[in-house]
Formats: C-alpha cells, sequence, structure tokens
C-alpha cells in the first residue's frame, strides 16, 4: 500500500472523527436546552399523594389544565396515594430530576409524615421546592351555649376545670399547631380529643362532646353564620373578609408555627433552575388568572401563592418546627 492510499484512508478516518464528534455535542446541547429554555417538549405527570377525588385533586387539574395551555403538551394527573402521603412522596423522589415528574403535596406529607415515622424521606434534602398554591386558614371555635366569648376568657377557663379541643387527628397539622400554642402558655391546660376527620370534629363540637374546636375555616363558617358555633381566632395574618369581627392569633399576641393546611408543589432534588424557575412562572400565571381564580373561590379553595425561594424558606421553618413538636408529643 503506497503514501499515497494510507494519506486517503487517513483523512477517511479523519473525517469519521469529526463526524462522531460533532454527533456527540448535538446530544450534550439538546440535553442542555431540554433543562432550560426548550422545557416542556414531552407530557408532564402531576402527581397527588392522595386519592382522587379530595381537594389536590381538584387543585392539581385545575392547574394542570392551565399548564396544557401554556406548554402545548399534555399534563397528567397521577394519583398515588398511601402511606399518609408516604407513597406519592417516595415515587416523586426516586424520579428522574427533569421537570417531567413533579407532585402537589402539602403539609401533611411534606412535614409531618416523615418527622413521625422513617418513610424514607426528608423534604429539605430530597425535593426542591417549586410554588405553594393555597393555604386554608384554621379557626378555633366553641359551641355558641359556652359562656366564653373571647380566647382569653377559654385559656382563663381551662385553669380551673377541664377544657378539651377537638382536630382532625392526633399528630396532624391542627394538632400540632395548637399544641405548641397551648404548651408555652403558663397554667393553660386543654386537653386534645382526636377526630376521624374535619366534619366529625365539629359534630362532636356542635355537640357539645368537646369544649373546642380547631378546624379550617371552611369547616367551620357555616356553623358560625347561623349561629350555632362561635370561632374566637384564626389563624390568618390578616382578619378575614368574611369574619370581620373575628381576631387573629397574631394580634391577641401569640405567635403560631403554621397558618393553615397548605399546598404546593415539588420537583425530585437537583431538578434543574430554568426547569424549578419556568414551572414556578407558570404557576404563579395560572393563579392570577379570573378562570382559575374563580374555579379556586368556587371550590372554597383560598389562593396563597408562594415563589421558589418563599416556598423553600417556609418548608425550611415549619419542618424544623414540626420535627420539634412532634417529638415533643411522643415524649
Amino acid at each position: 500500500m503506497n503514501k499515497k492510499m494510507w494519506l486517503s484512508i487517513f483523512v477517511v478516518l479523519i473525517a469519521l472523527l469529526a463526524g462522531c464528534s460533532n454527533f456527540t455535542g448535538g446530544n450534550e446541547s439538546a440535553s442542555s436546552s431540554e433543562e432550560g429554555d426548550e422545557f416542556p417538549n414531552q407530557s408532564i405527570d402531576v402527581v397527588i399523594p392522595y386519592a382522587p377525588g379530595g381537594s389536590a385533586d381538584l387543585q392539581a387539574r385545575i392547574v394542570s389544565d392551565y399548564m396544557k395551555k401554556e406548554f402545548d403538551q399534555t399534563v397528567n394527573v397521577v394519583s398515588k396515594g398511601g402511606g399518609a402521603g408516604s407513597t406519592g412522596m417516595n415515587y416523586i423522589k426516586n424520579s428522574k430530576a427533569n421537570g417531567y415528574t413533579i407532585i402537589l403535596t402539602a403539609v401533611g406529607p411534606s412535614t409531618l409524615t416523615p418527622n413521625s415515622n422513617d418513610v424514607g424521606y426528608n423534604v429539605t434534602k430530597d425535593f426542591e421546592q417549586i410554588s405553594q398554591i393555597s393555604e386554608a386558614p384554621y379557626g378555633l371555635a366553641v359551641n355558641s351555649d359556652l359562656d366564653v366569648n373571647s380566647l382569653e376568657e377559654l385559656f382563663k377557663k381551662s385553669e380551673s376545670e377541664e377544657v378539651t379541643y377537638g382536630t382532625t387527628g392526633a399528630g396532624l397539622h391542627q394538632h400540632v399547631v395548637t399544641s405548641e400554642l397551648v404548651s408555652n402558655l403558663e397554667g393553660v391546660n386543654m386537653e386534645h380529643v382526636p377526630f376521624e376527620g374535619g366534619a366529625e370534629a365539629v359534630s362532636a363540637l356542635l355537640g357539645n362532646h368537646v369544649t373546642a374546636s380547631v378546624n379550617t375555616i371552611s369547616e367551620l363558617l357555616q356553623h358560625e353564620e347561623s349561629g350555632d358555633l362561635k370561632i374566637l381566632a384564626v389563624t390568618t395574618k390578616e382578619r378575614l373578609d368574611e369574619l370581620p369581627n373575628v381576631p387573629t392569633f397574631k394580634e391577641l399576641g401569640y405567635d403560631l408555627i403554621g397558618n393553615g393546611a397548605w399546598f404546593g408543589f415539588m420537583a425530585p432534588k437537583g431538578t434543574p433552575d430554568k426547569v424549578v424557575n419556568k414551572l414556578d412562572k407558570t404557576i404563579k400565571n395560572a393563579l392570577q388568572d379570573d378562570e382559575v381564580k374563580k374555579q379556586f373561590e368556587n371550590a372554597g379553595l383560598p389562593i396563597n401563592y408562594l415563589n421558589n425561594e418563599e416556598f423553600t424558606d417556609k418548608v425550611k421553618k415549619e419542618n424544623k418546627k414540626n420535627a420539634e413538636v412532634i417529638k415533643s408529643l411522643e415524649e
């Protein structure tokens, strides 16, 4: 084989290697843009850690419908219930961190369940917080037959008489928030009575089986309007328009570790910032959309948006505080 033939073969090999290099580089470029500017270019799964048909399912579908139009991609709502929300959370934790599988979760599966049991995840270490979308505030109510007209009177009553309060269940958010408050008040002694859900707790209060109850405002409002119950204080930072005469815990001088039952979107840890920011921006736009706002209002779901940074900070702080309270309840 002469030198001219060797040279020809060498040139062909160089060309082939250059082609392979360009091909590889093209893939890297596509991967890079896929993580940011071109996201999303395929369907998205929005997981809920509960059975279909509840509040999480409804909120996920409302926001997902907006996402479909904004992204021009299919957005599926997928139920992964079980384990007090831990099944869905673990599913997301083990999903690819690319933004195509995210979760609409809540305060319970995020900061209560993993602090009560070893469920295989930590909300601050294993997830990226995208956006908070809603927060249903709580109210502390008593039966109207009770000769108590203020929070101070209720606390005073507990110093000398047996006072009980109901919630949706032991170790759940209403219990954790109220327990932390009461435990820091000298002389105040209120015994917790857990129920299997908010409706049962309200029924017990209406029947005078407990002295007070802590529930979402939506569970209490109709009974307050009918005159059967008196709401003594609400957990919001400012007074509610529908309850202008009811003070907040804050204005009465009480700091709470939580203001209500929140829902928010999260993604697996390591999801690129560009993807998280694009999802956050789209969710924010959805919550400002008139049709979306109307659907939330009709469902009695108070929109309360927090961006990525605000939501991350909130989850971090609540997770730490809730862990401390849950540990004290178990002692």
